[in-house]
């Protein structure tokens, strides 16, 4: 009886100890899972943040580059005009144009 005693005690022993371990690989687990949770929290949410933003910057990308804008800024600032039909030319009557040589130190006007 006592050989069976003694294996009822190792028996038991192991499953106390591989009770033990399985515990703790259980929290640890847990554990882990809570902190991807927490860090897919943080992810979703900032995703949320960075997709506003893209909304906002396109919404001001299209008020910025509005034609009739530009148009406003080109003739307020830089004195610029529509093209008049008489200076738009054929890619081969730009060769009958004149072209000035410019020297070195030259300003042009």
């Amino acid at each position: 009886m006592s050989k069976r005693s003694g294996l009822m005690r190792h028996t038991t022993m192991l499953f106390v100890l591989l009770a033990g371990g399985i515990s703790t690989v259980l929290f640890s687990v847990k554990y882990q899972v809570h902190e991807l949770e927490d860090s897919h929290a943080r992810l979703v949410k900032e995703l949320g943040e960075e997709r506003r933003a893209l909304h906002v910057l396109n919404a001001e990308w299209a008020t910025l580059n509005d034609p009739r804008r530009l148009e406003l800024l080109a003739v307020e600032y830089l004195g610029l005009q529509p093209i008049p039909p008489r200076q738009v030319v054929r890619p081969d009557a730009m060769l009958d144009i004149p072209v000035r040589e410019l020297t070195f130190g030259e300003e042009t006007q």
